[in-house]
């Protein structure tokens, strides 16, 4: 990985919105490594500083979020110049000049930096023991958000060999430094298991632990719910379809979430930390520059990022999802464009990223509900969700998986448009990209293809004589 990636880059200058104002130092060498752990405000702050990082705009406030959207088929470019990811849009990305690239560098500083914690806040003088372990537990949890993101990204989906035996990614467990970089990429099995390892690992020391951060919304960190959804979302992508349930249903029946009205759907995205939220970046302190929303937001310079016919047409006129109540419309060069009001926002007025909605919960229940044969369970969650958008659909009550499989596939599109799914619900369910509402010389793909993931960075696998770059990249 690039040098500068691998650097103890905390990002500690007043960090996490509503937090404790948080240390100002940025330690790159061992002394400094040092001074940040001597105590426990220091590795808090080290903590708030991996949280604020998720807000970067190569991870969810940005490319993380809108690569697989883009390329799944659910928005397109509404301009002709400053666009972005214009060479995965076409599937034509190259390993020197992957806009995605900045993305892979982006989480593995992250996961250096969690690994700092992780390993160093256990000796810190003084904090509780039950205060060191809430800071590991989340710095783990955390860790293990970050390696699945990565094994979506750049591996192959869990189901692509039998027994999940083809190559993963790099397995970042301890903090590396240039002269000791040189690590070989797991294989999927291996970094789905450290994923599980590191998530269980959490939710041990979370049940002996005493919250660290006094100030936000308990949605804003890791918790023994968001770690729980994270392994519901984890065993889906495994076809675990027995744990996605489970997991699936310990989140539903915590009944400090709820879903939304029909009628207050729309408006909830204006807000941060709804009772969907069950892990939720807020945004940080006096944050004034492009958010996530800056894609779609009208009257924002940066808007570039309309929604698809493809998408607009799944939905019914009663739909609040939908094209006439959802999305808002202007003319640009003479062309209709649609822009979703999630995250409708930029700027100073930016809301938290929603990364887990008790909605998804509900959708991961119905699909291994489904794969399990519990039919009137799978038919339930599915028109629950279905209903609450579209409160004039009459029930469904599908008799078959595929029906079934079918239908929920269809629902989680429309549902969790724009939050970062369609690529990867496309290839973990070895589905077709089609692109109907699409210029492109390559609007369609079909799987499986290699460019169902990105290419590892060029200057990853130069400095690497270990690493093994993805096939035709």
């Amino acid at each position: 990985m690039k040098t500068t990636n691998i650097l103890i880059l905390f990002f500690l200058a007043m960090v996490h919105s509503g937090c404790e104002k948080m240390l100002d130092k940025e330690p790159v060498d061992e002394l400094s490594i040092e001074a940040t752990f001597k105590d426990f405000d220091g590795a808090r702050a080290a903590l708030a500083g991996a949280y604020t990082s998720l807000f970067d705009m190569n991870y969810y406030n940005g490319l993380r979020s809108i690569y697989p959207e883009l390329t799944g088929g659910n928005v397109k470019h509404s301009k002709s110049s400053a666009i972005d990811l214009l060479g995965e849009y076409n599937f034509a990305s190259t390993a020197a000049q992957s806009e995605m690239n900045a993305t892979y560098g982006t989480l593995y500083a992250l996961l250096n930096n969690l690994n700092y914690i992780i390993q160093k806040a256990p000796a810190v003088a003084d904090g509780t023991l039950a205060q060191r372990n809430r800071l590991v537990a989340e710095a783990t949890a955390l860790r293990a958000l970050i390696h699945f993101d990565l094994l979506q990204l750049y591996a192959q989906p869990y189901n692509y060999t039998t027994d999940a035996s083809h190559t993963g990614i790099v397995i970042n467990l301890e903090p590396v430094f240039v002269n000791s970089s040189i690590i070989k990429r797991s294989t999927v099995k291996q970094g789905y298991d450290a994923v599980l390892t590191d998530l269980n690992r959490a939710a041990v020391l979370m049940a002996g632990s005493e919250i660290v951060f006094t100030v936000g919304s308990s949605s804003n960190y890791m918790n023994t719910n968001s770690i729980n959804a994270l392994l519901a979302r984890v065993y889906l992508n495994m076809e675990d379809w027995k744990n996605a349930y489970d997991y699936a249903e310990k989140v539903i029946a915590v009944k400090t979430y709820s879903l939304f009205s029909n009628t207050s759907y729309v408006n909830s995205w204006t807000l941060k930390n709804t009772s969907e939220s069950i892990f939720e970046v807020s945004v940080p302190n006096n944050f004034s520059l492009n958010s996530y929303g800056s894609y779609f937001t009208l009257g924002q310079t940066y808007l570039q990022m309309a929604t698809t016919n493809d998408l607009l047409d799944l939905y019914t006129a009663t739909d609040v999802r939908g094209r006439n109540s959802f999305y808002i419309s202007s003319t640009i060069n003479g062309a209709l464009y649609y822009f979703s009001k999630k995250y409708p926002t930029a700027a100073t007025a930016a809301t938290g990223l929603k990364v887990i909605r008790l909605s998804e919960m509900y959708l991961i229940r119905a699909e291994a509900a489904a794969e399990l044969g519990n039919q009137s369970q799978a038919n339930a969650d599915l028109n629950l969700i279905r209903q609450r958008g579209d409160a004039a659909a009459a029930a469904l009550n599908l008799s078959t998986k595929d029906a079934q499989i079918t239908a929920i596939l269809l629902e989680r599109r429309k549902e969790l448009n724009l939050e970062g799914f369609l690529l990867f619900d496309l290839a973990r369910r070895k589905k077709n990209v089609l692109r109907t509402d699409c210029v492109s010389n390559t609007c369609n793909l079909n799987y499986p293809n290699a460019h169902y993931i990105l290419p590892i960075p060029e200057q990853s696998v130069l400095t690497n004589a270990n690493m093994v770059q993805n096939p035709e990249y």
